[in-house]
């Protein structure tokens, strides 16, 4: 059997056997450390060292073709096939001990209609309360959580809520084009779960892949480096862009039970065998002890280091706030049109989501 074959579900708790099993005790004394650690590297970081990470931009409505912005953090707007896509949506302050060292990308009143929400886990950098109330209004907006998760979103009246357990899939029919389907399949991780003080792993964790018209999009939430990335790669080959982690970076000796980074994030590149490597969870918050560059430049090195397993590979390094634009030989005769413009396409039609 392979080790993520099914999430493992005792005494009402997820489990994985290489998660960390410290006490809660022991996690919020370190948390409190690193707390006090970021604030002190945080005043060594210079304004126009940080704001030259971000970018103003302004979203479509929609796009046929894959567009990919990156509002901070873990937050993406995934545009395809007439379909906007969020991804662990924080677009305001996630807490106030760890506050955002640039705005989102993107501010909650210029998205365009969401049609669906993707959770990865209920950690408040993921899992935003104050962000997911906003993003309620939009029309025929649906949330697609992992197991457990669903709770939450019933007791604050969420309607369209539904929760998934490792490599489940759902496939939704286009009312604008009732012959496209767009498929999102809840994969496996290797992290854990919090939210309250008594809830730990009480529900799961994971991460997402989207597929429309052959284009395959993977998210990968926050994990450590584990066999889940070749299992995945196995089930779910010719990844065309991974949306991967790279940080906190340090102490590692503390982040590693739980998250990657930049080198890990590369191995775990290869061993899902994508395309296009695009970071996320580095530069907003500062969760790390590292200084707010690290990430990313320990990724440039750590892919000039595999350069030779990578050379067909691509790496993105977006701003936040910058759109990447991905047009696969298969898109070629798809027409590149503003969908700002007052251009009268059938892509400008709001996007209607019938569910199978």
């Amino acid at each position: 059997m392979k080790k993520f074959e099914k999430p493992q579900f005792k005494n009402n708790r997820f489990q994985q056997k290489s998660n960390s099993q410290e006490s809660l005790a022991g996690f919020f004394s370190r948390s409190i450390i690193m707390m006090f650690k970021s604030w002190w590297i945080r005043r060594k970081i210079k304004d126009e060292d940080i704001n030259c990470w971000f970018c103003k931009s302004e979203p479509r409505s929609c796009s046929i073709y894959p567009l990919i912005t990156w509002l901070g953090h873990s937050s993406f707007l995934i545009q395809i096939g007439g379909v906007n896509i969020l991804t662990d949506p924080v677009l305001s302050e996630a807490s106030y001990f760890f506050p955002r060292y640039l705005g989102p990308g993107i501010p909650e009143k210029n998205l365009p209609n969401i049609d669906f929400v993707l959770i990865s886990h209920n950690h408040p950098d993921h899992m935003d309360a104050t962000s997911l109330m906003k993003l309620k209004k939009h029309n025929g907006i649906s949330f697609l959580v992992p197991k457990g998760d669903k709770l939450w979103f019933d007791r604050h009246s969420f309607t369209r809520a539904r929760e998934y357990t490792w490599w489940q899939q759902d496939t939704f029919t286009l009312k604008h084009d009732a012959s496209s389907n767009i498929t999102f399949t809840f994969l496996p991780s290797n992290h854990w779960s919090l939210r309250g003080l008594f809830d730990k792993n009480r529900s799961l964790w994971g991460s997402w892949l989207v597929e429309f018209n052959g284009h395959k999009i993977y998210f990968a939430g926050d994990t450590m480096y584990d066999t889940h990335f070749k299992e995945i790669a196995q089930e779910h080959p010719d990844i065309d862009v991974a949306l991967m982690p790279i940080g906190p970076c340090e102490p590692r000796r503390w982040v590693a039970h739980s998250h990657l980074d930049a080198g890990d994030a590369v191995k775990a590149f290869i061993d899902l065998q994508a395309k296009n490597f695009v970071p996320m969870h580095w530069g907003t918050f500062p969760m790390g002890t590292e200084l707010f560059d690290v990430p990313i430049t320990q990724l440039k090195r750590s892919w000039d280091v595999h350069k030779e397993k990578l050379s067909d590979r691509k790496l993105h390094t977006p701003k936040v706030g910058q759109c990447l634009e991905f047009v696969f030989p298969e898109d070629q005769d798809i027409p590149k049109f503003d969908t700002i413009s007052d251009k009268v396409t059938p892509a400008k039609k709001s996007v209607d989501i019938l569910e199978k």
